[in-house]
């Protein structure tokens, strides 16, 4: 009997560090827009592959709020930011899984297309044009310094489970082409990290077998 309290204490202790904190960035794994990509060193893909950032960032794992407040972009330099060719339109933001979100984080672009205000929609498919999308909130973001530096700017909307995103952008910094330098996400749910759970289960078995035939 110690050797299953033992055993169990292990597994609950083990399970818990198998995930990522809840307020933790949420990366999506794909951007599109309502409006061709721009394509080139301003593609869509831009905005969420980390180009341009002062630091780097570790999905599931690095803090939200501390990230956007302490992390610059670069949105001088090509290859940094993303556009559609507009005008305006939307973007949309496929996260890879359902999350329950909070917050999206932004970096303006040192461009006239930096968007300004926009309107955020979480729906249930990646088709922002069937009605289907639940509105978060209107929300106004602060142009380019245009600098090497643009700040981090972080906006809050209710607890929402969702794997798709919408941006409706309503307004730019005055050009027709709409860009933003990076985007992310604020999780409010544990994320599960799926190769360490998978690992600690191969040796987990094993022990619980042996465990059951000593009983």
């Amino acid at each position: 009997m110690q050797h299953y309290f033992k055993y169990m204490a292990a597994v609950s202790l083990a399970i818990s560090c198998q995930f990522a904190q809840a307020g933790v960035i949420v990366q999506a794994t794909t951007v599109s827009a309502s409006n061709a990509d721009f394509g080139g060193a301003y593609a869509l893909v831009n905005q969420i592959n980390q180009s341009g950032l002062s630091a780097g960032y570790i999905a599931g794992v690095t803090d939200f709020d501390s990230f956007v407040a302490g992390t610059t972009h670069d949105g001088l330099s090509a290859l940094n930011s993303g556009f559609s060719v507009g005008p305006f339109g939307s973007f949309s933001y496929d996260l890879g899984a359902v999350y329950n979100i909070d917050a999206i984080g932004l970096w303006a672009t040192a461009n006239t297309g930096s968007v300004l205000q926009f309107n955020l929609y979480a729906d249930n498919d990646n088709d922002f044009s069937n009605g289907n999308s639940g509105l978060l909130g209107g929300f106004t973001a602060v142009g380019s310094n245009y600098t090497a530096a643009d700040p981090g700017q972080a906006f809050t909307f209710g607890d929402v489970s969702t794997r798709y995103v919408h941006m409706e952008i309503l307004t730019t910094d005055g050009g027709p082409q709409p860009g933003l330098g990076e985007v992310i996400f604020r999780t409010t749910t544990m994320v599960p990290e799926p190769e360490p759970l998978a690992l600690f289960a191969v040796g987990v078995v094993p022990v619980w077998l042996r465990l059951r035939k000593t009983a």
